[in-house]
């Protein structure tokens, strides 16, 4: 008989590296979608930590003392605009020019939906949180 050169793969090769690759799919994509939750959550820290930073910052101001939020108050971080120097301060810092356009960058299913909140304690020091995530954290 005469041998027919054949350079391809046969059905049943292709259907055993479609298995393999099915299985493999199966098995790993649980711990990508975790990681890319984790990765989520990590830019919201990020994002949350800015807002906290810009916060102290435009508060150590000395000539913004008077428009700082006083002790023992929380307020929501969507609700400030630049009607005062101090939450003008915190816009600038943060390169916004409305505190609406920060929900854009929350991506977490923690935080998604949820408002930032900031609050400032009794000693005057700001606290940042939105979902189960808060800055600075309690060590």
């Amino acid at each position: 008989m005469k041998k027919m050169n054949n350079k391809g793969f046969s059905l049943v090769e292709l259907i055993i590296v479609i298995a393999i690759m099915a299985i493999l799919i199966g098995v790993l994509a649980p711990q990508y979608l975790k990681y890319v939750e984790k990765s989520k959550v990590s830019s919201d820290k990020d994002t949350l930590d800015s807002i906290y930073n810009a916060c102290t910052t435009a508060a150590a101001d000395p000539d913004l003392s008077a428009s700082v939020p006083a002790n023992n108050t929380s307020f929501p971080f969507q609700g400030i605009s630049g009607g005062d120097d101090w939450t003008g301060e915190v816009l600038t810092t943060l390169g916004l020019t409305n505190s609406n356009s920060i929900t854009a960058k929350i991506k977490s299913k923690s935080c998604k939906g949820s408002d930032i909140d900031i609050s400032v304690d009794a000693m005057g020091n700001f606290v940042v949180s939105c979902g189960g995530i808060r800055i600075p954290t309690e060590d």
